[in-house]
């Protein structure tokens, strides 16, 4: 009687041999299609609405087709270079912010004892995980006039005579949203860099010592070239982060008072949601997309030397 054979798919996988590019490209498929199907497909999508006249609807296909008519009302939009500008100063400010804070954080959570270390950088990380509209919503509180803590503790200690207009008043909205958004970001400033600090041989600093250097030379001479490569990376994780800055502006200002505290995001998406004009919010958010593209493959190609890569 003849002898009869399963089929083992397990085994059938088992004995493909595939090559380590194959394998990592298999591993690599689920994410490139989702990129495609909820990224580059809305992008995509997004570029053909701001090129028709979308008023109150987004059926393009019946609607007039307006080549660059939208970008060209961007562009002659003062409110546009206005929010342009507002989002400039508050990337450079709140990054520049975070980068001091975070780097203050990292030095003071690494050189204490283990225990400790770990204590404090489960405190500093609560900022982080707090959910961005929730985070706006505190700060609302915190910086109401007639029921804010901020407002209580400079009259209670003398420094003002009422409660100031933290998000009434043009010039303390603007630096109010840079606050708020350093208390939670400097959180990820300081992960990326302790990530850098731990990476720096212990050998270098114990050498430094011997030869009889004192902390700060130490510091300077040791520890920021050491770290450099981590500070660009991070400074462009920001640095995009802050320029599409929209949920902190949205739950705490509105981009009020006027529109003093509007960043790009912001204004693409009352145009698009609250004014209904899908053309022409479409064509902001392009802009915002290129202007965020362009900047981060400048900053790129400027800092590349001083990237280290693996061979």
């Amino acid at each position: 009687m003849p002898r009869q054979h399963k089929f083992s798919l397990a085994g059938a996988i088992m004995k493909i041999r595939l090559r380590e590019p194959t394998i990592a490209f298999l591993f690599l498929l689920p994410a490139f299609i989702g990129v495609i199907v909820f990224y580059y497909y809305q992008i995509v999508q997004t570029g053909i609405y701001s090129l028709h006249n979308l008023q109150h609807t987004a059926d393009w296909q019946t609607q007039p087709f307006v080549w660059f008519k939208n970008y060209a009302t961007v562009f002659r939009s003062t409110y546009f270079w206005q929010s342009l500008r507002f989002t400039v100063y508050f990337t450079v400010m709140a990054t520049a912010l975070e980068l001091a804070v975070g780097l203050g954080m990292a030095m003071a959570t690494f050189w204490v004892s283990r225990w400790l270390g770990g204590i404090l950088r489960a405190i500093i990380v609560m900022p982080w995980v707090i959910p961005p509209i929730i985070n706006a919503m505190i700060w609302r509180w915190l910086f109401h006039a007639d029921v804010g803590l901020f407002g209580y503790i400079l009259v209670s200690l003398g420094l003002a005579d009422k409660p100031p207009l933290f998000l009434t008043e043009p010039v303390l909205a603007v630096h109010s949203v840079i606050f708020a958004d350093v208390w939670k970001n400097s959180s990820i400033m300081a992960i990326f860099l302790l990530g850098g600090l731990a990476a720096i041989p212990a050998d270098i600093y114990d050498a430094a010592k011997v030869d009889g250097a004192r902390s700060w030379f130490r510091f300077r001479k040791v520890t920021l070239p050491m770290l450099l490569p981590t500070i660009l990376v991070a400074l462009l994780f920001r640095g995009i982060d802050a320029l599409r800055t929209f949920d902190l502006i949205y739950g705490l200002t509105g981009g009020g008072p006027g529109t003093v505290t509007e960043t790009l995001s912001s204004f693409a998406y009352k145009y698009y949601f609250t004014y209904g004009k899908f053309g022409l919010g479409s064509a902001y958010a392009i802009v915002v997309f290129a202007i965020i593209v362009g900047l981060a493959v400048i900053y790129l190609s400027r800092i590349r030397r001083n990237l280290r890569f693996k061979e």
